[in-house]
C-alpha cells in the first residue's frame, strides 16, 4: 500500500460528512433556540458537544487527506470511526433530549446525527479494516 492512490479520497469523504456535520447542526438541523426566560434545554448541549466533535473530526479528516505515513492513517481512520460513534450517539443517548417527541431536536438533530455519525463510522472502520488487512497480507 505505499502508493496507495486512492488515499486521499478517505479525508475527502470524510472532511465532506464532518463538514456537513457542523453546518447541519449550525443551520437546518439544530435544536430549537433559547426559550423565554432565557434558559436552554439539554437539546441545546447536545447539540453544542456533537459540534465540538464535529470540529475535531473535521480536523482529523483534513490531516488524513495528507498524510503519508501508513501507521498514522490506520490510527487517524480509527479516530474518525470511533468520533462518528460518538456524533451518532450523542443527541438522545449520551446527552439526554428535551421530553417533547415532536421537537426539531428529535424530529430533525437526532436523526441527522444518527445519519451523519454512522456514514462516519462506516467509511472511516471500512478504511481501518481494509489498511489492516492489505498489513496482514503482506
Amino acid at each position: 500500500m505505499q502508493n496507495d492512490k486512492a488515499q486521499p479520497l478517505v479525508g475527502v469523504v470524510l472532511t465532506v460528512l464532518s463538514v456537513l456535520l457542523l453546518a447541519g447542526l449550525l443551520t437546518f438541523a439544530g435544536p430549537c433556540g433559547v426559550h423565554d426566560g432565557g434558559t436552554v434545554s439539554s437539546c441545546h448541549w447536545a447539540s453544542r458537544a456533537s459540534v465540538g466533535v464535529g470540529v475535531v473530526l473535521a480536523l482529523i479528516s483534513i490531516v488524513r487527506i495528507f498524510e503519508r505515513d501508513e501507521g498514522e492513517r490506520r490510527g487517524l481512520s480509527l479516530a474518525a470511526a470511533l468520533l462518528g460513534v460518538l456524533v451518532a450517539l450523542m443527541p438522545g443517548v449520551i446527552v439526554d433530549l428535551c421530553m417533547m417527541q415532536t421537537m426539531r431536536c428529535h424530529v430533525v438533530m437526532r436523526p441527522f446525527a444518527l445519519v451523519i455519525g454512522v456514514l462516519i463510522a462506516v467509511v472511516g472502520g471500512a478504511d481501518l479494516i481494509r489498511r489492516l488487512l492489505a498489513l496482514v497480507h503482506r
